[in-house]
């Protein structure tokens, strides 16, 4: 870990990340925090709305091609 007067650059990193809509979970994760975001997510839930789902739209493809 860094000295007392790295905090605030390391806060300011987070908070920069946050506001470009890094998700949370994925800084969680990147720091080795506990709970994981596969424990955050099997006790939470999905959300009743499913924002990133176009209703307009088919279902997104989840296979890739090369």
């Amino acid at each position: 870990m860094g000295d007392d007067q790295s905090a605030p650059d390391e806060a300011r990193t987070v908070m920069d990340l946050l506001a470009e809509h890094v998700p949370l979970t994925l800084l969680a994760d990147l720091a080795a925090a506990e709970p994981r975001s596969g424990e955050i997510l099997r006790a939470e839930g999905l959300p009743d709305d499913e924002w990133w789902q176009d209703s307009e739209s088919p279902e997104p493809k989840t296979s890739h091609t090369a």
